[in-house]
């Protein structure tokens, strides 16, 4: 091996001759090659050999021709460059295919080309350390410093997954980069179209199609994603630029990941294989101890999420620790959805599978019809002597307002009536107790006839009314509770009593048209045909139904006050539930009559019987000159055929007294206080009421 000065001073035989120049380092290289070039020759570099749109690197078969021809298109002495470069990238094969390609040519001497290669490859030595070829001048190895590099490392990917700003895209630029000496470095080539590896490249050459490494690789994105949505986010990645997650960010919206709205999400986007990357988003983001992750830790589809959400995670966390709020973060999501309809059968399903979980109670909490159906339910297998419990009254405050011992009826004794009447019906029992003293209690003088009440109301032209028919006292409590609720001003309120027998057409309200707002006629239309006319209604359904009407009752209530002062609430009768169950326990008794009576609850008076049964009460009407004998207590006549859920017409005082309250559209300051009798006398007199 000879010194750089020894090189200078040696004179050739045929300096036209092919021939090796082995270098040491890159400072050797680059001082021969500018001798050489001073000389007058000319320089090619093996990347000139490919062209540039090359996507596939040109094995030494194929490469070699093509740099005999750039050789032989000099006009003189020619320098090769970059074949340590390309060696660089072929595998150990290869690299042998070209080093005997090479040898060839010396052998042959048919080219006037100097090829510069480094003495790093151990291939080398094995086919130009001939002592003949360093004596004959054909390999010429010139000393240096060793330089200690590493072999360059090269990543190629397809342009499918990664942009090429910034990257090459070519092997004739990768060989260009890589340097004519002693290349090094790692490199990153993005190719068109790739989609395998290219044999006959090195162990330094890798190539990254494995979508999951191409991810980790390029995106620094690790997730447990199938390949079909990591390909779709990763091209969708690529278009926009930025990271994976950012993407599913935006795409999601980010506002939208928390338990209260991801679920909503979810649902809208389209179900297409990025639906399961936003579920890998919202696991990674979301809280693990939140019910929606519960939901998303299973195999969620966005065909099962909902039920998953509604049904089938709530039933495996019946008995966790932290059901309370699993429950209420899943009554928020739930609230407002699109797809009300999907969402109440499946809480129909959820009711269905856990009738017998006590801890059940707490998921029903969205306020649907069929949960309120089911509190009630829940509800009526319960005492309620101590009143409701708090968990229910959280669940259903219509429920507890119903059944609130607030409200002052004006004497104690109808007080404690309608609390146990309203108890009684909630559990759907009557005991023969309650059914006695239904009979034996008889109408407070405290009540006044719902006329003498209205007959001032009626003459304030401000004053509009609202009938709701079939409204019994029972409800009163409901009114004033749900009027407090809403802070609405309730300027007067009684209770009073309708005309015997207490049905619609014998209990006509006379007012202006002008200011009659529309009938609420559900109330009287539950108590008839139950919550679904034609079918057959459990009770906890007719009450869930029946107070869900009276939101309509304060939609009109509302609505009348947008054009009147005033707005006065009142009913034709009242209904008796109670008077079905002791019909149904045998409680009742079944008067005697001949023929067939108008109604279970009254008729007129028979001809030529003028002694009048302690059973019924006798009530005259002067306008049709008729008299009428109606059933005190739950007794009943003997009228063909039944009703399955609720009677008028008689006697009881759940049937008979009915509320009055007036509104007005001036907005409570304070608070409600439940009015007793010497206050509501107070106020009527303040305001002139003729009672």
């Amino acid at each position: 091996m000879m010194t750089l000065n020894d090189y200078h001073k040696l004179k050739f035989s045929n300096p036209n001759a092919p021939r090796v120049i082995v270098y040491s380092n890159n400072a050797v290289a680059a001082k021969l090659l500018n001798s050489h070039k001073s000389s007058g020759v000319a320089v090619v570099s093996v990347a000139d050999c490919l062209a540039a749109s090359a996507v596939s690197l040109p094995m030494p078969d194929a490469l070699l021709p093509s740099l005999d021809e750039k050789i032989q298109g000099q006009s003189g002495r020619v320098a090769v460059v970059g074949i340590d470069a390309y060696l660089s990238l072929l595998s150990e094969y290869n690299i042998v295919a070209f080093l005997r390609e090479l040898l060839e040519r010396i052998n042959d001497g048919r080219l006037n080309a100097a090829y510069f290669v480094n003495d790093r490859p151990r291939l080398l030595h094995l086919y130009f350390d001939n002592p003949k070829y360093e004596k004959s001048l054909d390999v010429v190895k010139v000393s240096g410093d060793f330089e200690d590099t590493e072999p360059p490392k090269v990543e190629i990917v397809s342009d499918k997954w990664v942009k090429s700003d910034n990257h090459l895209v070519n092997y004739h630029t990768l060989l260009k980069q890589l340097d004519d000496f002693l290349p090094t470095g790692n490199h990153t080539l993005v190719l068109k179209d790739l989609r395998s590896e290219q044999v006959g490249l090195g162990n330094n050459v890798s190539f990254v199609l494995d979508i999951q490494r191409i991810a980790e690789r390029f995106y620094d994105f690790s997730a447990d994603l199938n390949s079909t949505t990591l390909e779709l986010l990763l091209s969708k990645t690529k278009e926009r630029g930025g990271k994976p997650k950012s993407y599913l960010e935006t795409e999601f919206v980010k506002e939208n990941i928390n338990v209260r709205l991801a679920l909503k999400r979810l649902l809208e986007l389209p179900t297409d294989d990025l639906w399961a990357a936003y579920v890998w988003l919202l696991q990674k983001q979301l809280p693990a101890d939140t019910y929606l992750a519960k939901v998303l830790s299973s195999d969620v589809t966005h065909g099962n999420l909902l039920r998953k959400y509604v049904v089938d995670t709530a039933v495996t966390v019946l008995n966790d620790n932290y059901i309370k709020k699993f429950a209420a973060e899943r009554a928020e999501a739930l609230t407002g959805l699109l797809v009300e309809s999907l969402v109440e059968s499946l809480i129909v399903e959820f009711i269905g599978q856990t009738k017998s979980f006590d801890s059940a109670s707490e998921f029903l909490t969205c306020g649907t019809k069929e949960e309120q159906i089911e509190i009630v339910r829940r509800v009526s297998k319960l005492d309620l002597t101590t009143g409701l419990p708090e968990p229910f009254k959280r669940l259903y405050p219509a429920l507890a307002d119903y059944l609130s011992s607030e409200f002052d009826y004006g004497t104690n004794d109808l007080n404690i009536y309608f609390k146990e009447y309203r108890r009684l019906k909630i559990t759907n029992t009557i005991t023969e107790a309650f059914a006695k003293k239904e009979f034996d209690l008889l109408l407070p003088t405290s009540c006044p006839p719902r006329e003498s009440v209205l007959l001032n109301l009626r003459k304030k032209d401000d004053t509009a009314l609202l009938v709701v028919d079939g409204m019994g006292a029972e409800y009163f409590p409901l009114l004033s509770a749900l009027a407090k609720r809403r802070n609405m001003n309730v300027e007067y309120f009684a209770v009073v009593s309708a005309k015997l027998p207490t049905s619609t057409e014998f209990n006509l309200i006379e007012w202006n048209a002008e200011r009659t707002l529309n009938a609420v006629k559900d109330v009287d239309n539950i108590a008839h045909n139950g919550a679904a006319k034609n079918e057959y209604c459990l009770p906890e359904r007719n009450i869930a139904t029946m107070l869900r009407v009276f939101e309509e009752v304060f939609n009109r209530i509302t609505d009348g006050l947008s054009q009147f002062f005033r707005v006065a609430v009142t009913a034709d009768h009242g209904a008796s539930r109670l008077a079905v169950l002791a019909h149904n326990k045998k409680f009742d008794e079944t008067l005697p009559w001949d023929g067939q009576p108008l109604d279970w609850r009254y008729s007129l008076t028979p001809e030529n019987n003028d002694v009048r049964p302690p059973e019924l009460e006798q009530q005259y009407h002067p306008d049709s000159g008729k008299t009428y004998w109606v059933t005190r207590g739950y007794k009943r006549l003997p009228k063909s055929g039944g009703k399955p859920n609720e009677l008028h017409g008689g006697a009881s005082l759940e049937e008979r007294l009915v509320p009055i309250i007036v509104f007005t559209g001036l907005k409570s300051t304070v608070q409600s206080k439940q009015t007793d009798k010497k206050t509501t006398e107070q106020i009527v007199e303040k305001m002139g009421f003729d009672i």
